[in-house]
């Protein structure tokens, strides 16, 4: 539904609703309780053809840039759905995911531009973890400690302000880029912290390719260059377009044959809920599956859209 069908929508609605109202002869074979409910069935069929296709557009979105690795994909998808979004908050929404897919394509100053843009008051302040989260990760990129340092510090101001539930995914993020900023000085905690939050086979591509990433980073500042190499070659072997691979050809020295570092298939962990344990869990990792916000909270921004 894009922004004309929800006016006419919306418009059509308010219209059946006092015409009702005002005319009598309804009233003569029809009694309020009909009405009321007649006008409840239109009201949660055009919520959800207002929800329904958030929920569609997440699941492609996802598939993009976990499975597919196809992030010029990803972000011409987000761009085709900002401009066709039928309300200012679903705008907002689209555009969150359109930093991400720019991050995810390295167009990093481009995603931080995207991030910029966004009205923060139409969104839930979950989000507003996001878009900190990935401009750190952007800036982080391309040497922009300013915003680094500026975007970590406003996720930081969140934490107090978010559900008792989603502390840890609050908490990870906080964790994650704090150790990506103390990598120099720390380099074993930034590895430990770069374990526990992506060393897993959880099924998602793209978390392979953070691992050995940000792994490789860590065997940089200690100068330790076949092993950087090693992890690198997973990440361009494996990474096509994705931002990870981009870097990762900057980075290389040619030390091993990246054609023996190709991923094998392999089994998926066993991992309970494994969407909720990515989000809520493990939420530092790069690759966030975020539908399960949008489940709990978009009802509540089309509701204040509406109003």
């Amino acid at each position: 539904m894009n922004r004309k069908q929800y006016l006419t929508a919306l418009i059509a609605i308010i219209t059946i609703g006092l015409a009702l109202i005002v005319t009598n002869t309804i009233w003569a074979w029809i009694d309020w309780l009909w009405v009321v409910l007649i006008m409840f069935a239109a009201y949660m069929y055009f919520k959800y053809k207002l929800t329904g296709p958030l929920q569609v557009f997440s699941t492609k979105f996802n598939m993009l840039v976990d499975y597919d690795l196809d992030v010029q994909e990803a972000k011409k998808l987000c761009n085709e759905r900002v401009n066709q979004a039928p309300t200012s908050s679903i705008k907002n929404l689209y555009m969150v995911y359109l930093g991400m897919a720019s991050y995810y394509a390295g167009d990093y100053e481009d995603a931080i531009k995207v991030f910029n843009q966004i009205e923060l008051k139409k969104l839930n302040n979950l989000y507003h973890v996001l878009i900190f989260a990935f401009s750190a990760y952007s800036a982080n990129e391309i040497g922009d400690e300013d915003t680094f340092e500026l975007s970590l510090e406003r996720i930081k101001n969140i934490q107090g302000t978010v559900n008792q539930k989603y502390l840890a995914f609050v908490s990870s993020y906080v964790q994650v880029l704090e150790a990506i900023k103390n990598l120099e000085v720390n380099p074993e905690h930034y590895r430990e912290v770069i374990e526990a939050q992506f060393a897993r086979n959880d099924g998602y591509l793209a978390t392979k390719l953070t691992y050995n990433y940000r792994l490789a980073h860590y065997y940089k500042v200690m100068n330790d260059e076949l092993e950087m190499d090693k992890c690198l070659a997973k990440v361009i072997a494996n990474g096509k377009e994705h931002h990870t691979a981009i870097q990762a050809r900057k980075m290389f020295k040619n030390n091993v044959d990246i054609n023996d570092y190709v991923f094998q298939e392999e089994e998926v962990e066993d991992i309970e809920n494994i969407e909720d344990q990515q989000l809520l869990d493990t939420s530092g990792i790069e690759t966030d599956n975020i539908e399960e916000i949008e489940t709990i909270e978009e009802n509540e921004e089309i509701e204040d859209e509406n109003k």
